[in-house]
């Protein structure tokens, strides 16, 4: 039993399966779809929305500049490490606005290191923090959807496109779709 025991092994021995999963992350943020088989997509779709709350929250650092000077305790909290936000606070309480604008990109330059360790190439990483992270400051999570194709000639495995959600695009409510099912039974 796989008791505690988190991630897929995916057949693939244990270098070759990080590696792979960092190029599938990569390709994911580069293309905004990948078409790759389900167990691959399923593999990697948590790591990658780790990834954009991540630059989501600390990306932004004239964001939290403007959080800290507001005063917003709680939202700052919630964003960062306790450590992180009390430094922002206690700058921008003393009215240091330089040492505030230090430490703000210290935590931004920070974020960007975490996510370097998974994605190889500069370009796809300013692409997360740039393009991608912005896109999703007021979502909650859920920012990739997984589409079936169907199975994959020669051996069968279900394919799937994994893309990122755009901008206007909002979870379907299950509400709906229960209502739907009830008015065609009837």
């Amino acid at each position: 039993m796989r008791h505690r025991v988190a991630g897929r092994r995916l057949g693939r021995d244990t270098n070759h399966r990080k590696q792979m999963r960092r190029t599938l992350i990569s390709q994911l943020f580069r293309y905004e779809k990948i078409k790759t088989t389900e167990a691959k997509a399923k593999a990697i779709r948590s790591r990658a929305e780790k990834m954009i709350t991540l630059a989501r929250n600390r990306g932004d650092y004239e964001r939290l500049m403007e959080l800290a000077e507001d005063g917003q305790e709680e939202t700052l909290r919630s964003l960062l490490t306790d450590a992180q936000a009390n430094r922002l606070l206690r700058l921008a309480e003393a009215k240091d606005t330089a040492g505030l604008e230090r430490e703000a990109k210290a935590i931004v330059a920070h974020a960007q290191r975490l996510i370097a360790r998974d994605i190889p190439r500069r370009e796809d990483i300013y692409r997360l923090f740039h393009d991608i992270a912005p896109r999703y400051v007021e979502r909650p999570g859920g920012y990739t959807r997984i589409v079936r194709l169907g199975p994959r000639k020669g051996d069968a495995a279900e394919m799937v496109m994994l893309s990122l959600l755009g901008e206007d695009e909002q979870k379907p409510k299950a509400k709906a779709k229960t209502r739907a099912r009830v008015r065609s039974r009837e």
